[in-house]
């Protein structure tokens, strides 16, 4: 048996040159070779060339079985904020359902793999090729560093006992050793240098281009990865060293202007639709397609890749057989939103912008143009039947949950197409992933230097959060703490990925889990089975999957608890 990482490496290698992107059936059945495919040795010797293998990278990392819908779960489901009845949920839900061998954990798995693999493709042409017009070939060499750090961070960030592919195998049999945490952390931090000094600033890329990475991505990820890895090794590796210097210089170098332009766009709700997509406050998005000619965002990838919804769904009426796979917020994040005011006393205008919730509820008073609308335009009222009426009016399930997420779901489209049912039927919405934003460089950049970094941008900490409460309208603070910085990236990033990653490096994860546990009956309840419970010394990491532990000859056992 190979080992996945193996077999991702083998696909790499031998792309069908004609079709860079494959449809999601042909990658995952055992990463079949065509046996006729040409040399790619031959391939990537044109700018041409070069540029569609760089747009493969993007490709492996977009595809719904990638985080178009299982990635996308695993780093949405598994913390506090919410859970889901969805197939994609599963990880997130503790459950007896999750297993090494759950698909959802092997596919992005795979597929990260893939593209770490093809970017190493990217790299060992590249750097023996050179062209005349040489920041497009840095660009491109860049953007190859970038993205295959990238996979490596996801990888690492999940499955935290990985190799490290670092080149492409010189021999059939060539399989890699689990990497320490401190051997992953170099590789990482060290192809992300590389990669700042090569991609060029935000206005290189043209209008078809927009969305691929720049110097400010790399700066970013740099920033997170030192970040990260001060807080988390102390508390779960070997090492007590400390890298905020380096995070905060990270991220001043973005804050500072020197990789362009970026700033707080005017209105939050632009960060999640179509219409506004990679703006100036994107810094780092996963492009998604649309299809079934629903006029979905055409990006720059020609491959059909769309954002499966499945994982993300709001509890909608019966009729729009939804409710078989949506998911629920906890109710406490209900309370810290509605106990979020403005200046002016009214609600916080992020839950709006967040949530789909009964907004006619007493303690909800809404700001001027928000208001909470379903599809077509539906109120509360019209899509649930009255003031007083729950989610659980129309499933059972769902009884006592107060909100559901609304990011990352397409609020144009109409409920039902000619093939019955679009919304949820058709799975492909099209709304980009907005992974980066500068509202979270603003918020690491602060934390960075609470925790003990040196500043260095042209701002304060404090200045940094209250940029992002004066854009949200509430109050700002006179001063800023770990309490302050926690709760405001709970106001603001919620449901976009990095809530379980925060609670790892603050040291809070288990404990969260058991305050909820005891006092929340309904936490977890939503899902697809029992809900088995937070497991310490298990649960902050997910497990190998089964074909890498029995495949590979170096991997003698899963990640502790497995």
């Amino acid at each position: 048996m190979k080992s996945i990482l193996h077999k991702a490496a083998k696909v790499a290698t031998c792309l069908t040159l004609g079709s860079l992107l494959w449809a999601c059936s042909d990658v995952f059945d055992e990463l079949s070779i065509n046996p006729n495919q040409s040399d790619v040795s031959s391939f990537y010797v044109t700018p041409e060339n070069c540029n569609k293998g760089v747009l493969g990278i993007y490709g492996y990392i977009s595809t719904p079985r990638n985080l178009g819908a299982c990635g996308f779960g695993l780093m949405l489901t598994r913390s506090d904020e919410g859970c889901s009845v969805a197939d994609y949920g599963v990880p997130g839900a503790y459950n007896e359902e999750f297993t090494p061998s759950y698909y959802s954990l092997v596919q992005p798995f795979q597929l990260m793999y893939t593209a770490a693999s093809q970017s190493n493709q990217i790299i060992e042409s590249l750097t023996q090729l050179e062209f005349g017009n040489k920041k497009q070939h840095d660009a491109y060499l860049g953007e190859a560093y970038f993205l295959r750090a990238f996979s490596h961070f996801f990888l690492f960030m999940n499955y935290r006992n990985i190799p490290l592919i670092k080149e492409l195998p010189k021999a059939p049999n060539e399989y890699k050793p689990q990497a320490t945490p401190e051997e992953t952390w170099d590789f990482i931090i060290g192809d992300l240098i590389k990669a700042k000094d090569l991609l060029p600033e935000k206005d290189y890329w043209d209008e078809k281009n927009k969305g691929r990475v720049t110097k400010a991505s790399a700066y970013a990820l740099l920033g997170k990865a030192y970040l990260y890895r001060s807080g988390i090794e102390p508390k779960y590796g070997t090492s007590n060293k400390t890298y905020y210097d380096e995070a905060a210089d990270a991220f001043a170098q973005i804050i500072n202007g020197n990789c362009g332009d970026y700033e707080l766009v005017e209105d939050y709700d632009w960060n999640f639709d179509l219409a506004h997509e990679n703006n100036d406050e994107s810094i780092f998005e996963v492009q998604f397609v649309g299809v079934l000619g629903t006029g979905f965002n055409p990006g720059f990838v020609d491959s059909g890749l769309f954002n499966d919804v499945r994982c993300k769904m709001c509890i909608l009426n019966k009729n729009r057989n939804s409710n078989g796979s949506a998911q629920v917020m906890h109710n406490w994040l209900y309370d810290i939103f509605s106990s979020s005011k403005t200046v002016d006393g009214k609600t916080d205008p992020r839950m709006f912008g967040s949530f789909v919730f009964n907004d006619y509820a007493p303690e909800i008073i809404r700001p001027e143009g928000k208001k909470v609308t379903f599809l077509e335009d539906k109120d509360w009222i019209s899509e649930f039947g009255s003031q007083t009426a729950t989610f659980g009016d129309h499933y059972e399930k769902a009884k006592g949950y107060k909100m559901c997420s609304r990011k990352w779901l397409d609020w144009t489209l109409p409920s039902v197409d000619d093939a019955g049912g679009h919304f949820f039927n058709g799975r492909a919405q099209g709304v980009n992933w907005r992974m980066i934003r500068y509202s979270d460089v603003l918020l690491m950049y602060a934390e960075s230097v609470v925790m003990g970094g040196t500043p260095k941008a042209d701002i304060t900490p404090l200045e940094a959060v209250n940029q992002v409460r004066r854009r949200a309208t509430v109050p700002e603070v006179s001063v800023v703490d770990m309490e302050t910085i926690e709760r405001e990236r709970i106001l603001e990033l919620t449901y976009e990925g990095t809530r379980f990653f925060d609670l790892l490096r603050w040291g809070k994860l288990v404990q969260r889990f058991r305050e909820l546990e005891s006092n929340d009956p309904l936490f977890k309840q939503f899902s697809r089975a029992q809900y088995m419970g937070f497991k310490e010394n298990k649960n902050e990491w997910l497990p190998l999957p089964i074909d890498e532990v029995e495949g590979n000859p170096y991997i003698t056992k899963n990640n502790p608890g497995w």
